[in-house]
């Protein structure tokens, strides 16, 4: 099942690189932003399409090698975390969001009881 979570990961940030890469506009205001400039696009590209990019890598070759798939699922747990912990006290300051964010912040949600339900099976399985 690790296996499977690490891949669906990776799979999950090549789309979303590639639609980033590929159809920056629309992935910007799905998400809420706007371009201002030249720059923003590049900046935009480059943590957004850049980053899932190497996301995308990293939970690949984590589920591909098994003496990597430990770091990656603490990986996932402390990233999704992370997004779900601002993401959520972002929403209730700022609030009045578009659905997109109600979107993405699911996924990372699923994402990372998933990962917590893994990693701490993991965990038991080894000690």
């Amino acid at each position: 099942m690790t296996t499977f979570y690490l891949y669906l990961n990776s799979f999950i940030y090549l789309i979303f690189s590639a639609w980033c890469l590929f159809k920056p506009k629309d992935t910007a205001e799905f998400s809420g932003f706007t371009f201002l400039n030249n720059s923003g696009k590049v900046e935009y590209l480059a943590v957004y399409g850049g980053m899932e990019l190497g996301f995308c890598v990293f939970f690949g070759l984590c589920a591909l090698l098994p003496n990597l798939r430990f770091a990656g699922l603490v990986f996932g747990v402390c990233m999704y975390v992370g997004l779900i912990l601002v993401r959520t006290i972002s929403a209730v300051i700022y609030g009045n969001l578009q659905k997109g964010t109600y979107i993405i912040g699911g996924l990372e949600l699923l994402l990372g009881i998933w990962g917590i339900v893994l990693l701490l099976n993991e965990m038991k399985r080894t000690s």
